[in-house]
């Protein structure tokens, strides 16, 4: 069985979508918290971090490995014995550095700390946190909010949770502070500058959004808007991320597409043609799974068979198939489902 081929037969076992396959995910600061959030830890080295699910890793690309194409060899390589990481593994950054990452194949949600990772090798989580009656399950999509909560979707039972920080300062099985159930499977979040959660829901081919106000309460809540699929404009969507411009990019795996709404086309619910539609260009988005902008407003996208893909701000604008400006293979990993710059890029709305 090929890479690819085994990407495609890791997703078709969890959902009976035709699919080849967090994160944009990240976190931000409010303003009206009690508090000041720490400063960027410098024990984190910069660059963008992604996680592998075959040889399980975590794995950073450091600024000068970004620039121009070709296979590299990641700057870190960690591993942990403290789960699994084996299949679809979201991550998100904490704002002091942490790194929190999903475990689909165990239902597990890890942290680990700074130090950890400031070098290649075996690292234990500081945080390990299990499942308790579903609360993690099949877990591969994290977002932080301007409070500082986690949320994780999980894909087994249609679920997103939220975790408060309390919970998360030592190992456990919390029960979370709040469930949202009622969803197919949700595969990636992203909080927009209003603080509303977005969601992509690969099964039902679907992107629906939750506002602030909604998210104090557990139940099967109604989304406040849903993105309905026009044709093939939502296909298996995954990776979600949000611009500096408040348009939401979408990764479709179902047919190797990026498309995007603007903020007009987020202010309900419908079925719309996306604002832009980026088609493959000569093998190019091929399993399109994660999406994160950089502080220069390019879109990063991490292809689930390993191709890190870049488009340039310039080449987002309009509606067609352009060749990536950098295309990066990593040597020795695959099954890719998520990408996190550290730092995180401060114009862009808790990417």
């Amino acid at each position: 069985m090929t890479n690819t081929d085994r990407i495609r037969f890791t997703v078709a076992r969890q959902a009976t979508f035709v699919a080849a396959f967090t994160i944009a995910v990240g976190c931000g600061y409010d303003s009206t918290t009690p508090y000041s959030p720490p400063g960027p830890n410098p024990s984190v080295q910069d660059g963008l971090w992604t996680s592998s699910g075959s040889n399980p890793a975590i794995l950073r690309l450091e600024p000068n490995q970004l620039l121009t194409s070709g296979n590299r060899t990641p700057a870190t390589a960690i591993s942990t014995p403290s789960a699994n990481l084996f299949d679809l593994n979201g991550i998100a950054f904490d704002v002091d550095g942490t790194m929190w990452v999903t475990s689909q194949h165990d239902s597990m949600l890890v942290a680990l700390g700074p130090a950890s990772l400031a070098r290649s090798g075996a690292a234990a989580a500081a945080i390990v946190i299990s499942s308790t009656d579903g609360s993690l399950s099949a877990p591969t999509g994290l977002a932080f909010d301007k409070q500082h909560r986690l949320w994780v979707a999980n894909s087994g039972n249609g679920t997103i949770v939220r975790f408060d920080p309390a919970q998360l300062r030592s190992s456990g099985s919390p029960v979370p502070a709040v469930t949202i159930s009622g969803l197919g499977q949700p595969a990636a979040l992203a909080f927009d500058a209003a603080g509303s959660l977005w969601v992509s829901d690969a099964r039902r081919n679907k992107i629906a959004s939750f506002g602030e106000d909604q998210l104090a309460a557990s139940g099967f809540l109604a989304p406040r808007v849903v993105l309905s699929a026009l044709a093939a404009s939502l296909a298996s969507p995954a990776g979600i991320a949000f611009d500096a411009d408040g348009n939401l990019w979408v990764g479709n795996i179902g047919n190797q597409t990026i498309v995007a709404f603007s903020p007009a086309q987020l202010a309900a619910s419908g079925t719309f043609v996306p604002h832009v539609v980026l088609s493959s260009n000569a093998g190019s988005l091929n399993i399109p799974a994660g999406l994160a902008f950089d502080s220069d407003g390019s879109l990063w996208v991490m292809g689930g068979a390993g191709a890190l893909e870049k488009f340039p701000r310039t080449a987002l604008n309009a509606t067609g198939a352009p060749a990536p400006s950098v295309r990066i293979g990593l040597t020795g990993y695959v099954l890719f489902w998520s990408v996190a710059f550290w730092p995180t890029p401060e114009s862009l709305p808790l990417n």
